[in-house]
């Protein structure tokens, strides 16, 4: 075999090669470092928007207030635990001792 033929040929096979954008393989590797680029960004504008709001000194005393608040009030107002399941009675109250 004559060396120029190798040539040659080697030529050929590198001109019908498909161009680097077509290659599924090359997305592949360029999406993780692409995705950690675009979670940065996202993160850097979600800081950049302000900071968050603090929690007001008073937290434990509204707390209180708003514990105080739902023991005093109506029946149908009372959290889950407190209250009947109407779905299982059909809307009947049982009277409490």
């Amino acid at each position: 075999m004559n060396p120029v033929n190798k040539v040659t040929r080697n030529v050929s096979q590198i001109s019908t090669a498909r161009p680097w954008w077509k290659e599924p393989y090359v997305w592949l590797v360029i999406a993780g470092p692409l995705s950690a680029v675009l979670a940065c960004v996202v993160t850097a504008v979600y800081i950049m928007r302000g900071p968050d709001a603090l929690v007001s000194d008073d937290a434990y005393r509204e707390g209180i207030a708003i514990s105080q608040q739902v023991q005093a009030a109506q029946p149908p107002m009372q959290p889950a635990q407190m209250g009947r399941n109407h779905s299982a009675t059909g809307g009947k109250r049982d009277e409490q001792p």
